[in-house]
């Protein structure tokens, strides 16, 4: 590859960020991945180094540094009988300055074209320098052409005696299987947070700072698993600290809520107080919060309280939609810059329904006694429902009969899609087109399986999306629980209304259809108003 040259480290120790000068520089150093460390040292004693080696996992667990210490440990003069450099004889030295030329660190990023791999390949056959082995330490190795891995191939299954290679990723399913057959692979875990409240607390020691315990556990909890990140995180807030460092300073570097406003907000959510979440929104926006960092802290909270709600189905349920949209606001909202347009939505439509109406449709038609009716076609049954007669007044149900009642379902498939004009009507205006592409075509208690048209494959992938806000209203509709799933049919869309049916009321053949089928059928139109 071209002159791939490694990093200098020319600027001054002081003018280093934190992550750079408390970096590891034996094995004895490395925290969290004590597996990898314990099979790298018998590996180096007993002599028993592979010529490849994967590096694999989250950013900032250490695998560059890992890659470089091995190359120390490969090349190291005086080793230990423990298997670790001494970082002291003049190959350790140069390698932790950047400074040996037979220890090669690649960005595949810049450097993934064929071109580059071919030039690396004519490279790798030349003797080593200085060193006793050349060590090639490819970083973020998916990034390379499929082109390159192919012209690599032969070299990393059988390299010179001379060449050891170390390939380091965070996409591993972007690396060709065959790559991966050919070296040893290594699996880098995330950091728990008490070893990496550890590292930050050895680290405001030497550097002479004051920190708080619990200002460290949120740096270390903010981190997720990565040492590089809380020690980049704990550099930008002790810069921000003017003395002892301290949570609200933490808190305000970052631009995190406290407390008491992410309970106020994820409370509103699940009361669904639309009107207080979105002023809550607001009020963090307008006080310069980063709403990405204000989702991510109300998914924990959302995320507490879902695994505290296992005995209520209702509630957990209602968090389930809480914590995914949530989680979309906290992700890919923070990449996209959509995480308070995706707080608010959810502010609108987490929001409670109104009061069930139990009014006939806008347009039904209400059956009027007849003697003997002529036969009727499949679809004026379908599309015309009788109203039922009054029944004679009977003694109240018991209670327990009035349960049993309620937990046969409350509204079998036939009811749903009977009244399914009436749940569109009632939805949200995100949900509603949605619905109306749509049909419930068979229900197994709890599971609702709605059918979608063929064609139909992004209406049904995003109510999918959408299905907690569904399972809630039917509930509050029909009783008893929902769980949503959508599938594709052949069906053909039934209209919801007669009028839809049979087309415009000012189209003469529409209208004499439909007097034709309310003579068939005895009954009559009425506009029964919408009831709020």
């Amino acid at each position: 590859m071209p002159a791939a040259q490694p990093v200098i480290d020319d600027p001054p120790a002081s003018n280093r960020a934190l992550y750079r000068r408390f970096r590891a520089q034996r094995f004895a150093e490395l925290i969290g991945q004590d597996p990898i460390v314990t099979t790298l040292r018998r590996a180096i004693s007993g002599d028993r180094l592979a010529h490849a080696y994967l590096f694999v996992g989250p950013r900032g667990t250490g695998k560059t540094s890992t890659a470089r210490i091995l190359a120390k440990a490969i090349n190291c003069t005086a080793i230990g009988s423990d298997g670790d450099p001494c970082d002291a004889c003049p190959a350790c030295v140069s390698i932790r300055e950047g400074r040996a030329l037979d220890v090669i660190e690649i960005d595949a990023a810049s450097h993934g074209l064929v071109e580059d791999a071919r030039d690396l390949v004519m490279r790798a056959l030349t003797a080593p320098s200085e060193l006793r082995r050349r060590v090639y330490i490819i970083d973020e190795v998916h990034m390379l052409s499929t082109h390159a891995f192919n012209a690599l191939l032969k070299l990393i299954e059988e390299p010179p005696d001379h060449v050891v290679f170390i390939l380091a990723t965070t996409d591993t399913h972007k690396v060709p299987a065959t790559i991966i057959s050919r070296t040893q692979r290594h699996d880098f875990r995330r950091i728990g947070e008490a070893t990496i409240i550890g590292k930050l607390t050895r680290i405001c020691t030497a550097e002479g700072a004051e920190a708080d315990e619990d200002a460290l556990a949120l740096v270390a909890r903010l981190a997720d698993g990565g040492m590089r990140d809380a020690e980049s995180l704990l550099d930008q807030v002790l810069s921000f600290a003017s003395g002892r460092l301290t949570l609200v300073d933490v808190r305000e570097a970052v631009g995190l809520a406290d407390e008491e406003t992410i309970i106020e907000l994820v409370n509103a959510y699940e009361a669904g107080d639309a009107p207080v979440a979105l002023d809550c929104v607001a009020s963090l926006a307008d006080a310069g919060r980063d709403l990405a960092q204000i989702a991510a802290q109300a998914e924990t909270e959302a995320r507490r309280r879902l695994l505290a709600s296992a005995a209520d189905p209702v509630a957990a349920r209602r968090l389930a939609t809480i914590l995914r949209a949530l989680a979309e606001a906290a992700g890919i909202g923070a990449r996209e810059g959509r995480a308070r347009l995706i707080l608010e939505l959810l502010g609108i439509e987490i929001a409670a329904p109104a009061p069930v109406v139990t009014q006939a449709m806008p347009v039904a038609a209400r059956a009027v006694p007849a003697p003997t009716p002529p036969a009727q076609t499949p679809s004026a049954q379908r599309r015309i429902a009788p109203a039922p007669a009054t029944p004679p007044q009977s003694a109240p149900e018991p209670a327990s009969a009035q349960a049993a009642s309620a937990s046969r379902g409350a509204g079998d498939v036939a009811e749903l899609r009977a009244r399914w004009a009436e749940v569109v009507e009632r939805a949200n205006p995100v949900i509603k087109p949605l619905l109306k592409e749509c049909r419930p075509i068979a229900r197994d208690g709890a599971r609702l399986t709605l059918a979608f048209p063929e064609g139909r494959e992004f209406m049904r992938s995003r109510i999918s999306q959408r299905s907690g806000a569904i399972e809630i209203l039917l509930g509050e509709m029909f009783g008893g629980s929902f769980a949503i799933e959508c599938v594709a049919s052949n069906l053909e869309l039934e209209p919801l209304t007669v009028e839809q049916a049979v087309g415009a009321a000012d189209d003469p053949e529409a209208r004499a259809l439909l007097e034709g089928v309310l003579k068939i059928t005895g009954g009559e139109l009425v506009d029964a108003p919408e009831v709020r």
